[in-house]
């Protein structure tokens, strides 16, 4: 009857952001899947502004979602805009 919670995997972030990245698979293919993943990222930014630079961009805000799913994210369409040189737009 109740969901099955677990220490979430960062805890400045919280549970939350497990959910969050769990949920990315469910989600459609294309912009809406990218869009939320850069949703993801945008919450880790917040919860370690350390990671960001001056410009809003963070490669250890992206290398650490990809540490934190449990599935391929680059099968999914969702690329780091640091391996392919696109922007780092993620808010």
């Amino acid at each position: 009857m109740f969901i099955e919670q677990k220490k979430p995997k960062d805890y400045d972030c919280g549970y939350n952001l497990d959910l969050m990245i769990a949920a990315i698979p469910k989600l459609p293919e294309g912009e809406e899947r990218n869009a939320y993943a850069k949703r993801v990222v945008g919450l880790i930014k917040q919860s370690h502004p350390t990671w960001v630079n001056q410009d809003g961009t963070s490669k250890a805000a992206w290398d650490y979602l990809y540490e934190l799913a449990d599935f391929d994210l680059e099968a999914l369409g969702i690329h780091n805009p640091f391996n392919t040189g696109e922007q780092d737009d993620a808010r």
